[in-house]
């Protein structure tokens, strides 16, 4: 055995059984979206899976004695060896037991899932939807459906890309060699169903709820922080500048805030300092301090209602 496995192995047993148990109730979780996807609106609708499923669904279409379930084990086999040694080994096992659970699901809820087939387009969006958001818990709680997930996590740690749009890049080309067997119309469909997953898949990814980080570059920096202490109720960072043409001094606040509090923080950078340097970010995740500020939330919302029923009025 070598250290990196040692060192793995250490770390499995240091991590604590209630993670453990929470990660795989969401897997459990992701699994069975996926596999309802895939059984309510992809197959019944002859879309072409992508991923292994697409190349098990090529070879089976030559191969028609071994099941499709065999081959996508089969061809799940040197991805597995590949990211057991790549990766952690709790990734690994945890990679197993979602790719198990999803084939014993494929086989066992085929009687007790309805299929929908009144709208392919339809399909496609939903099937994208659900299948996004299955995968996307899967690998958000440490572990993968095989395939290209394995693929686009190591490629990822190594040249830091999309797992979503490496995984779509390697889709398409799938679907294109499976549309040569199996007709381009079912392959343009997929290539839609294929797309909305993605999108889902990178939110699920990157988080649901996004937060808004903004700069501010003001010689008014006390008063500014002050006003969105009291009035938006967020945390303030107040750091010292030099402004780089003048060498003034300038205050700079950094401050994070959900949607519902951007348009209060804006207009009180107005009423303060019209001509503060303002930079507004998009934030995927917020670890720390950073509570749901629901007063100030509850506040806009009822400003917000006020002012649209005045004018409504009017």
């Amino acid at each position: 055995m070598n250290k990196k496995n040692k060192q793995d192995k250490s770390m499995v047993k240091r991590y604590p059984l209630k993670k453990h148990i929470r990660n795989i109730a969401w897997l459990t979780a992701g699994s069975i979206i996926s596999a309802v996807a895939y059984l309510m609106f992809v197959a019944p609708n002859n879309l072409l899976p992508g991923g292994v499923f697409g190349v098990a669904a090529i070879l089976n279409h030559f191969l028609t004695d071994i099941p499709v379930g065999v081959l996508l084990v089969v061809l799940n086999i040197p991805l597995l060896i590949w990211g057991w040694k790549k990766l952690k080994l709790r990734f690994a096992l945890y990679t197993i037991y979602v790719i198990v659970f999803q084939s014993m699901l494929l086989v066992v809820l085929i009687p007790y899932i309805p299929v929908y087939t009144e709208n392919v387009l339809l399909a496609c969006v939903f099937g994208g939807l659900f299948g996004g958001l299955g995968g996307g818990f899967v690998v958000r709680w440490h572990g993968s459906s095989g395939g290209l997930d394995i693929v686009g996590i190591i490629i990822k740690e190594k040249y830091d890309l999309s797992i979503g749009t490496i995984a779509l890049v390697g889709n398409i080309l799938i679907v294109f060699c499976a549309a040569m067997v199996f007709g381009f119309e079912p392959a343009m469909y997929t290539v839609v169903e294929l797309y909305v997953v993605t999108v889902v898949f990178n939110r699920v990814i990157e988080g649901m709820n996004r937060k808004r980080n903004i700069m501010i570059v003001s010689s008014k920096g006390v008063e500014i922080a002050d006003r969105l202490i009291k009035e938006v109720g967020r945390g303030v960072t107040i750091m010292k500048g030099e402004g780089g043409y003048t060498h003034t001094p300038k205050d700079v606040l950094f401050c994070v805030v959900n949607r519902f509090e951007l348009s209060p923080l804006k207009e009180i950078i107005r009423d303060v300092d019209p001509n503060a340097f303002v930079c507004i970010n998009e934030t995927y995740e917020v670890m720390g301090l950073f509570s749901k500020n629901v007063r100030a939330e509850n506040a806009f919302m009822q400003k917000a209602l006020a002012e649209n029923t005045v004018k409504a009025k009017k």
